[in-house]
């Protein structure tokens, strides 16, 4: 707009210039008839002298008039363009921040929703897992309620029972407190779903030998089991408890039902490529614990890997929760004496790998370099995690 104006502004300007010329004779040209010509201009231009300035004044007021309308209605024009424009970028302003604040809304409130299925999903597939569990005992109750009915059934009234009658097959063996459905539940509820618990383990399988076999101690639900069974890994697990072993079977798992440290004394010396401990080791007092790290030290062969993981007692929350929450880990082990003790038992090298941190949305803002800071990332967002790894010697 400033441009067509200033180009006005010119136009106008070579008017005025033309209206001074009015009256002025023209050059003369070369030649005899411009000499017989201009004998006749300077005739008209004697006979127009006293009319020539009165015109060129005439049409000089009028045109400076024209032009000076003109340019105050193109000012007050471009005056009003200006405004408007000014008033429809700020109308404009206002319904990008509008509309800026709408997405931001509607994308704060698909990531709640999304963040709220994702939890309904893992609640879901912990109930699912509950659910199963509470399956399974309920069958064993039915056949231990099956046993006694035949075993009353089988004595006289008020003898011993009959005894030719056929034995009728032992139930799997339970912990001596008869606590094992509760405490299989109470392992799913710390441990979290198998695929969050697999989502963690995974870190661990580039440490595995390919040629294996790795034993599993505390094996669980066999999460573990089943990403090196996949990976195409010889393994096997053990745990105490019936309800885990007879789920790991059912998923054609190879488990035995024992406790660590007699299943590991009936193991041959030098005959395992790997042993994991996830989880377990803070299960242990100390004395039992010093045994677990020499019998894992004996049946691995040289070379030979061990892991031993368990919740990171630095982080506060953690703590809290895992310790407080699960009464069988009643042994929390800071990371420096646990690697302390795997290396006096003859690994090396050995390392630490702190795993599972917390969430980074969650953690104080760390740019000031405050020491205070980095210790409340550290005690309450820091890793909840750790694990020893250790190779035989």
């Amino acid at each position: 707009m400033s441009e067509e104006l200033a180009q006005l502004r010119g136009r106008l300007q070579q008017l005025k210039d033309e209206c001074r010329e009015i009256g002025r004779v023209p050059p003369r040209p070369p030649g005899l008839r411009a000499a017989l010509s201009s004998v006749g201009v300077a005739i008209m231009q004697r006979l127009m002298f006293w009319y020539a300035p009165a015109v060129q004044r005439v049409i000089g007021e009028s045109a400076g008039g024209l032009i000076e309308g003109l340019m105050e209605s193109m000012e007050s024009l471009e005056a009003r363009l200006e405004a408007r424009i000014d008033e429809e970028r700020v109308t404009t302003i206002g319904v990008e921040n509008d509309m800026r604040e709408l997405a931001d809304g509607y994308q704060q409130l698909a990531e709640e929703q999304r963040q709220k299925d994702e939890e309904l999903n893992r609640r879901l597939e912990a109930a699912e897992e509950r659910q199963q569990l509470l399956r399974r005992e309920v069958l064993e109750n039915a056949q231990r309620l099956v046993r006694l009915l035949e075993e009353i059934r089988r004595r006289p009234s008020g003898g011993p029972p009959d005894a030719g009658a056929p034995p009728l097959p032992a139930l799997a063996p339970e912990t001596p407190d008869g606590l094992d459905p509760l405490y299989a539940a109470l392992e799913s509820e710390v441990r979290g779903t198998r695929r969050e618990a697999q989502a963690r383990w995974k870190a661990y399988l580039p440490l595995m030998p390919r040629e294996g076999p790795v034993l599993d101690l505390g094996c669980g639900r066999g999460e573990w089991l089943e990403l090196l069974c996949q990976e195409g890994i010889a393994a096997r697990g053990v745990d105490a408890n019936r309800l885990m072993v007879a789920e790991c079977r059912d998923r054609r798992l190879a488990v035995e039902q024992a406790e660590a440290l007699d299943y590991l004394a009936r193991v041959p010396a030098g005959s395992l490529g790997a042993v994991t401990v996830l989880r377990v080791v803070e299960q242990f007092a100390f004395p039992q614990l010093v045994r677990l790290l020499d019998e894992v030290a004996r049946v691995l062969r040289l070379g030979g890997t061990a892991i031993f993981e368990t919740p990171n007692p630095d982080n506060l929350l953690v703590a809290c929760r895992d310790f407080h929450k699960d009464p069988g880990r009643l042994h929390p082990i800071p990371s420096q004496i646990l690697r302390f003790l795997v290396e006096s038992r003859g690994f090396s090298p050995v390392e630490v790998l702190f795993l599972n941190s917390g969430d980074e949305s969650e953690r104080l803002p760390e740019d000031d370099g405050s020491a205070v800071t980095r210790r409340f990332n550290r005690y309450f967002y820091g890793p909840r995690d750790y694990a020893v790894v250790g190779r035989k010697i």
